[in-house]
């Protein structure tokens, strides 16, 4: 046995205990029918991008001539496949595995890519391990424990490529320790090859964790005899230049988009300069358990042996020096929101960076199994205090109650396991492998019930999250029922979008699009659809959607259904809209939008496939219909009018959008041709009105609150009738100064509100009051689109004080004991589970129903303090009397002014749009990287398009280059002579060309380096074993970090 034991390479251990776990996450997939695709992420992005991705490799093994990344006109508006999808797939080396499985497995892919990944970031542990002397066992252990922790087990669930730098990380120190140690620099270099080639942005974290690691290896060294500090600078500079220069060909022009992209401007950490208290409570807490990350993206999830391990460490300091020296700099970095803000792109306050933390914790794990056999007292004492320590602080910064989930009860009851495992180990002189044998037993069932804890529904919300097996290969085919195939055969080039509610996920808040569920299903039906979910993307179309005010506008999906605002997707040369059809009232659309029809004159609908295990909170079982325009805008035409940036300015959104319809929007150095902009808008006077049926500010209404009717059409009738006792008398004084400071409340509310809306407000128990605005004269919303037009937005969230006096309020209003233990309920819940200044706000006409979504500041991806509004209450033939407004999770809102806008769409608008249309080009050709068509106008004008401004494209106008510039804040526009022209638009990547000729020059000097070193190591016996006597290491005696 000892000698199997011997033989048996540690890599193949490894590869035998992670496959048993494995089949433990496969395991409970298939007992419990789901998938790994994640109802949100999972389905919007990774799986539909892997699809993307295994087309354009299906593709370009077709027919290799035509390149493999092009200007793809399904994603978005337009968009680079090499800069808009580096972020997911096209620097992920595993992802290409994907062209081995049919395109019906796509989802058996997914699942296995995310294991093969995990199995990696192991094997890379256990090359970085390899550096110093580690005990086979060891070695095994903790490379499991860094590839099963509980960053990975929740990021494989929800962002695949998130495990990458798990992978990349290890080789990146194992490259720099062997230039400390004199050894090659070509395993550094390939390793920031394949961390650049990768993620761009994983790549930023991993750089400065990377240099955090050369300096502590530098301090640990620095006495060293053999270390030579330039020579190994050298080497690594060597190594850096020519890593970047190998993954130029993806790095560069991905790193010089994302410079433009919709996400470079945000305030750094979100404003913060310490995190919010519940945060650091809530710290011990995550220590142990697996797959929830907290606020601001930190996740932890160790096993108990790894726990143990750092407390071991940390008792022997200084002979963990350097290790421990990490430890406290990763520590000290979760507590500051300006550290996660560095490392997360100088951005949000995001802690994912905290991953790095686990080659520490994988060491540490190392460590202690290592030492089992010189444990002592004094340590066993330590660890046990540890244990007991880490239950008492999860206690009390939970407010003093250990109201555990079941399954975080397992967690810490293995802690104790395996902390009397160890005193057995201790107590009794066993041999080693009966010692190894009980820890790694430990030590697997408790990975197995951390899988089980993320992986069944059983024992987390996670696995619900997830889809049911097959539901993302179906739905994904199924989309629009099918409605995609009559509209490939329909001529010209056009785009898609569709009506609210056509894609709606109910399982989710939908909160960057109020009304449809942003994802990228869309990339993959072969037709042009407006909406894209991504996290890169291009920052012109984001100054162009802010500058009309799109209330749909976030930054991974910029356009959306642009609102459903009319002249918006005319601008877009949006043609076609996708609705639900069998529904109990026609969606509202845009105006000059027509159902399709049969030649019955009925419409066309498109029924919903029969299916099995159907989830009709999700799939769209009504069927779908079309509707149509003839006023959407070609791709390219012509205005004889130009509108200077500078009046553009000065417009309110509404009739930014407008002016786009009669002239181009251009800077003053091509504002050739001015137009006189007269508005067609109307601002419409309204009085602001609150409903006061279900405010409380009266002794009646007291009474209908205490009865429960409060608000009821038969409340007044049920009060005068005999009726429940509701004592009226009790707390009499108290009760009387809540009623009359809710009267003063509306009075106060209703002075500020006097000459249009300004605040939104609650009342004394913290419910907001019901608004509505009362349009003085509704004929004019007739024919029209109504906008509500929200400016200077400023909201103030309820501190902890005001939700424990609301708390008091409400109680003391139902006339219910407010104990001193309800107290400290409600005093710990408003400090563990705080608000974050987000909040939703609703509008509503008998027309249609919108709103938006302030996110809160804890929100990594999506946050920005939304200071205007901009939101369309959808055209209509009739008149609208009132908007009703709704809110809430905040104290108030306050507007520096709320303006209600008309903005009429009849026969001169039809007129204007055709005149414009007319202007098209003839023979107009759209393929990827190219657009050509012929131009013929009277006189000269300009050239606009609704192709999203880069600089990769380049303009021909009879075959002479032509400058372009911006039009319309966010286009390709350029000055367009009189008369008939040949147009010609073809576009490259920025930056690829150099990029190529970086990437090609450094592989080549790659590959001189690698057949040295092949030609050195077959070189004469002798001379090698004279260059090893002179080089020989004493590495192997080394303590890590050390």
């Amino acid at each position: 046995m000892t000698k199997l034991w011997r033989k048996t390479p540690a890599w193949l251990t490894y590869s035998v205990l992670f496959t048993v776990l494995t089949g433990i996450i496969a395991g409970s997939l298939l007992m419990t029918g789901r998938s790994m695709v994640w109802e949100l992420d999972g389905f919007a992005q990774h799986y539909p991008i892997l699809v993307q991705l295994r087309h354009m490799i299906a593709t370009f093994l077709s027919d290799p001539s035509r390149g493999f990344t092009h200007w793809s006109w399904g994603i978005s508006l337009g968009s680079d496949q090499l800069t808009n999808l580096s972020y997911y797939v096209i620097g992920d080396l595993f992802n290409y595995l994907v062209i081995l499985f049919p395109k019906n497995h796509i989802e058996i892919a997914f699942e296995f890519l995310i294991f093969l990944r995990m199995y990696a970031s192991g094997l890379s542990f256990m090359l970085y391990t390899s550096t110093y002397k580690f005990k086979k066992i060891s070695r095994v252990i903790g490379a499991l424990a860094y590839a099963f922790n509980g960053y990975a087990l929740s990021t494989g669930l929800h962002h695949p490529f998130f495990i990458l730098p798990l992978i990349f990380f290890p080789l990146l120190c194992y490259g720099i320790d062997r230039i400390i140690l004199n050894k090659s620099w070509i395993p550094l270099a390939l390793a920031v090859f394949l961390t650049l080639f990768a993620n761009f942005y994983f790549a930023w974290i991993l750089a400065i964790g990377t240099f955090i690691y050369l300096i502590i290896r530098v301090l640990s060294r620095r006495k060293a005899a053999d270390f030579h500090f330039l020579k190994s600078l050298g080497k690594m500079a060597i190594s850096v230049i020519l890593g970047l220069g190998m993954s130029a060909i993806v790095f560069l022009p991905t790193a010089l988009f994302a410079t433009k992209s919709t996400r470079i401007h945000q305030a750094f950490a979100n404003g913060m300069v310490l995190f919010p208290p519940e945060y650091y409570l809530k710290m011990p807490s995550a220590i142990l358990p697996t797959g929830r990350a907290m606020n601001f993206w930190l996740v932890i999830g160790i096993t108990s042996l790894s726990f143990l391990g750092v407390v071991y460490t940390l008792r022997h300091f200084k002979k963990y020096f350097w290790q421990n020296v990490g430890l406290i700099i990763a520590l000290i970095g979760i507590l500051i929101p300006a550290f996660g803000a560095i490392m997360n792109a100088i951005s949000t306050p995001s802690n994912r960076w905290f991953l790095l933390a686990n080659i520490i914790f994988g060491l540490a794990t190392m460590a202690l199994i290592d030492n089992l056999d010189q444990l002592t007292k004094n340590d066993i004492a330590w660890l046990t205090a540890s244990g007991i320590v880490l239950v008492i602080l999860v206690w009390a910064t939970n407010g003093f109650i250990l109201n555990l989930k079941a399954h975080d009860a397992i967690s810490y009851g293995y802690l104790f396991l395996t902390v009397i495992a160890l005193l057995v180990i201790f107590t009794f002189k066993w041999k080693p492998w009966v010692k190894v044998s009980l820890i790694l037993c430990l030590f697997m069932l408790n990975i197995a019930s951390n899988i089980i804890g993320i992986y069944s529904p059983n024992a987390s919300n996670l696995a619900i999250q997830q889809l049911n097996r097959g539901l993302a290969t179906r739905f994904s085919k199924d989309y629009y029922n099918g409605a995609q195939q009559y509209i490939k055969k329909q001529p010209g080039f056009f785009r898609t979008s569709m009506a609210p509610r056509y894609h709606y996920n109910e399982h989710l808040q939908n909160l960057a699009n109020y009304t449809n569920t942003n994802t990228d299903l869309s990339i993959n039906s072969g037709i042009n659809n407006t909406s894209v979910y991504l996290t890169l993307q291009n920052g012109y179309l984001g100054k162009f959607s802010r500058s009309v005010g799109n209330s749909q506008f976030s930054m991974n999906t910029p356009i959306a259904q642009g609102d459903y605002r009319t002249a918006f997707n005319n601008l877009i040369g949006v043609q076609y809209i996708f609705a639900k059809a069998n529904t109990k009232k026609p969606p509202m659309v845009p105006y000059g939008y027509h159902i399709i029809k049969n030649a019955n004159g009925q419409p066309k609908v498109f029924q919903a496939q029969a299916r099995v295990n159907a989830v009709p909170a999700i799939e769209n079982m009504d069927g779908t219909v079309i509707y149509k325009t003839n006023n959407a805008l070609p791709l390219a035409y012509t205005q004889f009018r130009t509108f200077s940036t500078n009046a553009y300015n000065h417009l309110d959104p509404v009739n930014r959008e407008r002016v786009m319809t009669q002239g181009a929007v251009v800077s003053p150095k091509n504002n050739n041709s001015p137009l006189t902009y007269q508005s067609a808008s109307k601002n419409l006077k309204y009085q602001v009105q609150v409903d006061r049926s279900s405010f409380i500010d009266s002794g009646k209404k007291l009474t209908a609150y205490r009865l429960g009717i409060l608000g009821d059409k038969d409340q007044k009738q049920v009060i005068e009738q005999p009726h429940a006792q509701v004592s009226l008398g009790a707390n009499l004084q108290k009760t009387k100064d809540l009623l009359a400071t809710n009267r003063m409340i509306y009075e106060n509310n209703q002075y500020e509100n006097r000459n249009g809306l300004r605040k939104m407000t609650t009342d004394v128990t913290g419910k907001p009051l019901q608004y509505s605005l009362k349009v003085n004269k509704p004929k004019q919303t007739k024919n029209a689109e109504l906008y509500l037009v929200l400016t200077g937005i400023n909201q103030t969230d309820g501190s902890i004080a005001d939700h424990n006096n609301w708390a008091a309020n409400t109680f003391l209003l139902q006339n219910k004991l407010y104990s001193r233990l309800g107290k400290l309920n409600v005093a710990r819940h408003s400090l563990l589970t705080p608000t974050f200044g987000g909040y939703n706000f609703d509008a509503f006409t008998n027309v249609f129903h919108n709103g938006y979504a302030q996110y809160d500041n804890d929100n990594l991806s999506n946050y920005r303090q939304i200071d205007n509004m901009v939101l369309n209450l959808g055209y209509s033939t009739k008149s609208r009397k009132q908007i009703k407004l709704d809110f809430n999770l905040v104290k108030n809102i306050k507007f520096k002014s709320v303006k209600l806008i008309a903005m009429p769409f009849n026969k001169s608008y039809d007129n204007q749009i055709q005149k414009l249309k007319r202007t098209g080009l003839n023979h107009l050709k759209v393929s990827d990287n190219q657009v050509t068509g012929q131009s013929h106008n009277g006189s000269n004008g300009t050239l606009v398009t609704s192709i999203p401004y880069s600089s990769g494209w380049k303009l021909q106008i009879d075959g002479k280059p032509t400058n372009t510039f911006v039009v319309n804040k966010g286009f390709i526009g350029a000055t367009l002579p009189a008369g008939n022209h040949q147009i010609k638009l073809v576009y490259t990547t920025p930056g690829l060309q150099i990029s190529k000729w970086i990437s090609i020059i450094s592989w080549l000097i790659m590959i001189l380096a690698m057949l040295s070193v092949g030609f050195r190591l077959v070189l004469p016996k002798k001379k090698n074993r004279a260059a090893h006597a002179v080089n020989k290491q004493p590495s192997t005696g080394q303590k890590p970090l050390d």
